[in-house]
């Protein structure tokens, strides 16, 4: 391929963004929102984040749904996500296509712990207490797998010590997925906000960046009501100090109590009366690829354009010839003259021009990789000398 150039030691620069996306979900009345939308596409609920945003406009009938995909051959180790268990793809042909499924879709979550008796105060023979341990270790498992990660972090905050609530008491857990955040949340940018029939009742923010969320709006204003881990994307809320005489009724058994931090994100249908706002900003490292192509000039003239042949040589594909030599092309074809004059009924004299309307990266292997394509063509003599600056970012 002689119209390939390759980038020189300069032409090709690396870099690392750093971004720093908001988000804000809503939860109210049983729905979650994200950023203040409502639909996001197709077979996409509301309030999810799509981790590749494929099939975001297609239904499936009239338009197929993109699939990963796989061809069962010498390599058993491969896997997709598709939901074959060992012995069935054991079973499965050569050759067999194996699909997943797309899309990948995400939101935040919460998960509430009661009361439970801490492993130091259980009582009985050894084989009730280890059938109490086994309650008690199944149902605080996401508790107790941060413990590690909790203790470490004791040099930001003494908060940060697994003990009291977090190993007996009351928590409200609330789980950010990592699509939202990649890197880590960004200290100092995380808000919660209760609202209760429009009116602000209850606000905590990291405000100190060491983890701590403290209230700013409340009964409880000024206290450290929660506790946030950035790296991992969960909020912990352990304070079960009423925020205001407002109550809620949140699981629907006509016994209605007041609410507290324990309850935020509890937006069951039973409470339409609160507003949860979650808000943070997310920390994201995006490779970036800067690639210099130099048009030098006497370089990049031809064009594959038919119209770039003169009409007296249109029929030049009749003069040639295959056989065991080879292919032939005639030596002479007649280029169009493209320069346009500035005077009426006269041709200027003949030069070598195109317009340049996309570059195309190859690999090493001359595999087309992909194309940036210009938005106007640019006009290129022979003379000419233009260096596209092309940005990738991955």
């Amino acid at each position: 391929m002689p119209f390939l150039h390759s980038f020189g030691p300069n032409d090709i620069i690396s870099n690392r963004m750093v971004t720093r996306p908001k988000f804000e979900f809503v939860l109210n009345d049983g729905q979650t929102y994200l950023n203040n939308g409502r639909f996001l596409g197709t077979n996409v609920s509301t309030g999810s984040a799509n981790l590749y945003e494929y099939n975001v406009d297609r239904d499936g009938t009239v338009q197929q749904l993109i699939r990963p995909f796989i061809v069962k051959g010498a390599d058993p180790y491969i896997t997709i996500g598709a939901k074959v268990t060992g012995s069935a793809f054991n079973q499965l042909p050569p050759g067999h296509l194996i699909t997943g499924s797309y899309p990948i879709t995400s939101s935040v979550s919460r998960k509430y712990f009661a009361n439970r008796t801490a492993p130091e105060s259980m009582r009985g023979t050894p084989r009730q207490r280890r059938e109490q341990l086994d309650v008690y270790a199944a149902a605080r498992k996401e508790l107790l797998s941060l413990k590690n990660t909790m203790n470490y972090y004791r040099y930001l905050s003494e908060s940060y010590k697994f003990t009291g609530s977090l190993v007996d008491g009351k928590v409200n857990m609330i789980q950010v997925p990592s699509i939202f955040f990649s890197d880590g949340i960004q200290k100092g940018t995380v808000s919660l906000k209760y609202y209760f029939t429009g009116t602000l009742i209850g606000e905590a923010s990291d405000k100190y960046q060491n983890g701590e969320l403290v209230s700013s709006v409340g009964a409880t204003s000024g206290s450290v009501v929660g506790l946030v881990l950035y790296n991992e994307g969960f909020m912990l809320m352990t304070s079960s100090v009423a925020i205001s005489s407002n109550t809620e009724d949140f699981v629907g058994a006509g016994s209605p109590a007041a609410v507290t931090w324990l309850d935020f994100g509890n937006h069951t249908t039973y409470a339409s009366s609160s507003l949860f706002s979650i808000g943070f900003a997310g920390t994201q490292k995006i490779p970036s690829m800067t690639m210099f192509a130099t048009a030098q000039p006497g370089e990049v003239n031809n064009s594959q354009n038919p119209t770039w042949i003169s009409s007296s040589d249109a029929g030049w594909k009749n003069n040639t010839t295959a056989g065991a030599g080879g292919y032939i092309e005639p030596d002479n074809i007649m280029i169009k003259n493209t320069v346009q004059s500035d005077y009426c009924n006269y041709e200027d004299e003949f030069q070598k021009q195109v317009f340049i309307n996309q570059v195309g990266i190859f690999d090493e292997d001359k595999n087309l990789l992909g194309i940036a394509r210009l938005a106007n063509p640019v006009l290129k003599k022979e003379t000419d000398n233009y260096t596209f600056k092309i940005n990738l970012d991955m």
